[in-house]
Formats: C-alpha cells, sequence, structure tokens
C-alpha cells in the first residue's frame, strides 16, 4: 500500500486567500493538500495567523423551515476563539499533528482544518476522500477531524490506523457512522465530541463512546434556557454567537437541540427537535433511525420526514434512494425491526437536498 501521495506543501497564506474558508471561498487546490506549521519560522507564523484572524468570513446556515440557505457571519477572531476551546480538549491527548476530512467551506471545516492547526502550530494534512490514499503522518499520536464519511473511509486503511499509537477523534454532533464502532474497543482511541451549530459555534463537547452520556458546556458558553431539571430547546448565550448579515449580534441562540438540564454546566440531548416523534407513548429519533437504515440498506440514500399522523398523532414517512432492488414493503419491515414504523415508504429516484446536504422540505413531502 502507498502512501505517498501527492499532498502538496502549501504556503502558509494558501489555504485562506485561494481556497479559502467559507461559502464566499473558491472551490479550492483539487485533492488533498498539507501545511507544516510546525517548520514555520515564529515570525512567518503570527503573520499567517493574523492574515487568518483580520478579516470577516460567511457560512451557510439552514432555515429549518424551507431548508433555504441563510448567511451567518464570523470574524476571524471568533473562528480562532472557536479553535482555541477545542485546543483546550486536544491538549491532554498531546496529538503529533492532525490529519482532517473536514472542509474549511463550513465552520466546522474553517475551525478544525485551518484555525486549529494555527492556533496549535501542528501539522495538518487536509484528507478529502476515499479515493485517495491517507497521507504519510511521522507524528505517533495524532487528531483526526473526522466527518461521518471519514470512519467509512478509515476502513479501507487498517494498517495506516494501526500504525499509530493514539487516535483522537474530533466529530461534530452527528450521528456515527457503523464504522466507528470498531473504535469503541481500542485503547488507543479517544472520541471527542463537539456539539454546535453555525449559528454558534461549539457549545458544548463530551468524551468517550457512550451515545448517551452528558454533555457539558464549553467554558465561555452559558445556558440561557431551559431551568434546570427541565427540558426544553438547548437556548445559550456567549460571546462567540455569530453575527447576521446585517451585522447585528444576537444575545442568545435557541438550537434545533432538545435537552433536558442536568444542572449548572450539563445536560442530556434528547436529539434535535426537528427529527424527533413521539409514536405510542416513545419518543425516537429521526436522524438515529435513518443511519441506521443506510447501514440496513447499501448503498441508499434515506431521508425521514416528520408528518402528521391520524387523528393529528406524531408521524414520519421514509424515503429511500438507490440502493439495489428494493420493494416498499420489505423497506417497512427493516424499518420496523430497527425502531418505529413509519407512515409511508417511498422509493424515489434521489432526494432533494440544500447545500448542507439536508432534505429540502418542500419537495420531500408527499404528494396531496
Amino acid at each position: 500500500m502507498s502512501l505517498e501521495p501527492p499532498y502538496p506543501a502549501l504556503p502558509p497564506d494558501a489555504p485562506w486567500e485561494r481556497p479559502g474558508i467559507g461559502a464566499d471561498a473558491d472551490d479550492g487546490p483539487p485533492g488533498p493538500w498539507h501545511l507544516p506549521w510546525d517548520r514555520l519560522a515564529p515570525a512567518e507564523a503570527a503573520r499567517a495567523r493574523e492574515r487568518l484572524t483580520g478579516r470577516d468570513y460567511a457560512f451557510l446556515a439552514s432555515d429549518e423551515a424551507t431548508g433555504d440557505p441563510v448567511r451567518r457571519i464570523f470574524s476571524g477572531a471568533r473562528l480562532r476563539a472557536d479553535a482555541e476551546q477545542t485546543a483546550r480538549l486536544l491538549a491532554p491527548y498531546a496529538p503529533g499533528a492532525i490529519v482532517s476530512s473536514a472542509p474549511p467551506r463550513h465552520a466546522y471545516g474553517a475551525c478544525a482544518t485551518v484555525l486549529l492547526p494555527a492556533v496549535t502550530g501542528l501539522p495538518v494534512w487536509f484528507w478529502p476522500a476515499a479515493d485517495c490514499p491517507p497521507p504519510a503522518v511521522t507524528a505517533r499520536r495524532i487528531a483526526v477531524v473526522a466527518i461521518p464519511a471519514t470512519f467509512r473511509t478509515l476502513a479501507r486503511y487498517p494498517r495506516w490506523t494501526a500504525s499509530f499509537e493514539q487516535l483522537t477523534f474530533l466529530h461534530s454532533s452527528a450521528e456515527l457512522p457503523p464504522e466507528a464502532h470498531r473504535f469503541r474497543a481500542d485503547p488507543r482511541a479517544v472520541l471527542i465530541e463537539l456539539l454546535g451549530s453555525t449559528e454558534t459555534g461549539s457549545v458544548a463537547h463530551r468524551t468517550g463512546w457512550d451515545p448517551a452520556g452528558p454533555w457539558t458546556l464549553l467554558d465561555d458558553v452559558a445556558f440561557a434556557a431551559p431551568s434546570t431539571g427541565a427540558e426544553g430547546p438547548l437556548t445559550v448565550t456567549g460571546p462567540r454567537l455569530s453575527a447576521l448579515p446585517d451585522g447585528s449580534r444576537p444575545g442568545r441562540h435557541e438550537m434545533d437541540d432538545l435537552v433536558r438540564r442536568l444542572g449548572d454546566r450539563m445536560f442530556l440531548r434528547l436529539g434535535r427537535r426537528a427529527q424527533l416523534v413521539r409514536i405510542n407513548g416513545i419518543r425516537y429519533d429521526l436522524g438515529a433511525i435513518a443511519a441506521r437504515l443506510r447501514a440496513a440498506l447499501p448503498g441508499a440514500d434515506v431521508a425521514c420526514v416528520r408528518v402528521a399522523g391520524p387523528q393529528r398523532e406524531e408521524a414520519y414517512d421514509l424515503l429511500v434512494a438507490g440502493g439495489g432492488p428494493l420493494t416498499a414493503d420489505g423497506v417497512r419491515a427493516t424499518a420496523r425491526g430497527l425502531g418505529a414504523e413509519p407512515r409511508l415508504v417511498r422509493l424515489v429516484d434521489r432526494i432533494p437536498r440544500g447545500p448542507l446536504g439536508k432534505p429540502l422540505p418542500a419537495q420531500t413531502a408527499p404528494p396531496p
């Protein structure tokens, strides 16, 4: 297995001046890249960080009702503050390098792929796709900035992951794919999950592989709601909330996450409100059902859409595209075995998705 693909070393001002950060950036250089922060002279590194933090960046959030993109504005200093919070979480594991699959066009990738290496001084390799071999990293302890597809890619390169003495995974709060489960029993593997949004940046974290474990607010974030012991939308306040397009900066933000607050700093996350349904008195997370169905239906794209059931009860419809020869009855039986049965199964040619990968509500709604 070759570990010598072209990972061109970029000059220190290239990742944000040419490919760039945010929604207004160019597509960037094709394929992977490498930025050796550890080899920059102190003055050169300081100038590069100043370029990073001296301008504003626009990112796209998604309107929950329509799926339409909404612009939010981040200052470079705000992105750096996000990265410094993440760096504190990584510090106990002492990584010597960062390997990232998160593109910097989105806020998570901008923070973890570009700003995190800048504030830690660690060399970073951007590994963009499964068809590209992994980088030849000499560090024995690495941080892997992961998106769900990262774990599927790593399954193709077991010798590469086996070559490290410590793997610290940084992952946003998306559902972990089945391929991530093989790392649960690996004593070298640590999982740090970050919860946040484009509007707020990272607001909370947890460490470990327990999918029901509690979350802890980051140092500069505070609860605005709910009250201790209560369930409700996670509402936060803090200095890192992103600005609106008109330049105004909200004092708090109500997230789409439904939580049960445990105390001054901790909470249990019950799921995203837009993806939670209560059927026969039991609450189900449609995002978790969709993730399990994708694992059970290889090659299929899956979307679970909330709808009103009989007598105004909550229900969901299931859309499936691809995945080979499937029948609606077969898919229904698979869904029944994994969780709540859908009201309706629709086999479609494709599932329309917006710029952020979310199904477009108006186009996934059932025909009248």
